[in-house]
């Protein structure tokens, strides 16, 4: 008989424990040999959720493709230019309300000269003619200047009607214009408010 050397035994060729069919008393069966417990092998599963035998991807792996991607895509590093301050207490050129109102009265009777009154549609109307106004207003250069500008539309059905407004702000620097449009069946007033921001 062969011998074989126990250092190189291939895991197929391991002694499995050998079990009788029944013990001497004939109750249940026992397990004789040198070697007690059972090798069993296990089988791979198949895994559920990776749709593979075996074992599911390591984490590692993941890591190392996730930093390759992302080394590509990188964007170079923006420094902003700080700018000094120019301690200006009050502006080059103050708002002028005499050519701001020009403007707003041409954009109403643009935009508002042969329109009927339709609650939706005015609404609208009402938002884009702000937007146009305000547009307007920054084009003329005040530089510095925050601007609000506020456009209400309404049915003219000989009701009477009174805009008030209140400012808190300095009187030297900040300022406001207006203007209204009144047509057929529709009316307009357009306001805007410039304060100067430091």
């Amino acid at each position: 008989m062969d011998t074989i050397d126990q250092g190189h035994i291939e895991p197929r060729q391991r002694k499995h424990s050998q079990v009788k069919d029944q013990s001497s008393d004939g109750t249940a069966p026992s397990v004789s040999g040198p070697t007690f417990r059972r090798l069993s092998r296990v089988e791979p599963r198949q895994s559920i959720q990776y749709g593979f035998a075996g074992r599911r991807p390591s984490q590692a792996s993941r890591r190392t493709s996730v930093s390759h991607s992302s080394q590509g895509t990188q964007k170079p590093l923006v420094i902003p230019i700080k700018m000094q301050n120019t301690y200006r207490m009050e502006p080059k050129d103050k708002f002028n309300p005499n050519r701001v109102e020009k403007i707003m009265k041409s954009v109403l009777e643009s935009y508002l000269d042969g329109e009927s009154y339709e609650p939706k549609m005015c609404a609208n109307l009402a938002q884009n003619l702000s937007e146009v106004i305000k547009s307007r207003v920054k084009d003329l250069g005040f530089l510095r200047y925050k601007l609000v500008c506020n456009v209400i539309i309404g049915e003219n059905s000989n009701q009477d009607m009174r805009m008030v407004s209140r400012c808190l702000w300095n009187p030297e620097t900040d300022s406001f214009a207006e203007a209204h449009f009144n047509k057929g069946k529709l009316y307009a007033v357009a306001s805007v408010f410039a304060t100067y921001f430091e």
